[in-house]
């Protein structure tokens, strides 16, 4: 891994960072890098990594498990767009999971952005910009002591390498647990954006390469049932905090 200027690279679409890093791939190919996952495509030589890294499509880098991306066509087209007041997530993943579609399916909600990237219908990525991160998944369930986490993570901003990678490395966790509290992210990332009632999507083919050992896929139509129970519980929640006080309701839905 080598670094270079910022002033070589433009600004990282999903996090906002400006210090980058050009990796090799093992097949001999270079790719921009981020330190929140955030990749470039993967070029033959660095210099056209940063290349394409500063003319990429902004809406469609991030991914968590450094999926390689390719679009079939003009990158700038959208196959199918649209409101949330319009079709709610659980109708687009409906229609995307029956047609067994490969791409990603792209939200915004004001400032707010989340993507989710989808194998044969069925979720394998998704952003996770407002939920628990990898870190405080493993000190929550045990997994890692407070200690050990602020080693790795020490560890993981000085090398500019990803949290789970060092964790590996640092043998703090198994490929197993990594690859099982990941799933765990992906899945709350997915199931916060049911509870978006207005914002835009676009959704876009295109070719997903990954290593299917390290990818735990969910089944878009079991999330979308569990989406159903959650959505039934906070509107039981509410409904006896309603009964209760009103006011209390009314100050954490708009707080």
């Amino acid at each position: 891994m080598s670094s270079y200027s910022i002033k070589e690279f433009k600004h990282c679409p999903f996090c906002g960072r400006i210090w980058m890093s050009v990796t090799a791939a093992s097949n001999g190919q270079f790719s921009v890098s981020c330190l929140c996952g955030a990749n470039g495509p993967k070029e033959k030589n660095k210099e056209e990594a940063i290349r394409a890294w500063n003319t990429r499509d902004q809406h469609l880098l991030w991914n968590p498990f450094r999926l390689s991306i390719r679009f079939p066509k003009d990158t700038h087209s959208v196959d199918f767009k649209g409101s949330l007041e319009s079709f709610d997530l659980a109708t687009i993943l409906q229609m995307l999971s029956a047609k067994e579609k490969t791409g990603i399916l792209y939200l915004t909600k004001g400032h707010v952005k989340s993507t989710i990237c989808l194998k044969n219908g069925n979720i394998i990525a998704a952003s996770d910009s407002n939920g628990m991160r990898l870190g405080q998944i493993l000190f929550k369930n045990g997994m890692i002591s407070q200690k050990k986490l602020k080693e790795a993570l020490k560890t993981s901003k000085e090398s500019g390498k990803m949290l789970g990678e060092v964790l590996l490395t640092m043998k703090y966790i198994s490929e197993e647990t990594l690859i099982e509290v990941i799933h765990q992210q992906v899945q709350e990332a997915v199931l916060e954006l049911f509870f978006w009632k207005e914002g835009s999507f676009e959704y876009r083919d295109c070719n997903l390469d990954f290593d299917i050992k390290s990818v735990k896929e969910i089944n878009t139509m079991e999330i979308i049932m569990e989406s159903v129970h959650r959505m039934d519980e906070w509107d039981e929640i509410r409904r006896r905090k309603e009964e209760m006080d009103p006011d209390f309701v009314e100050k954490i839905i708009y707080r």
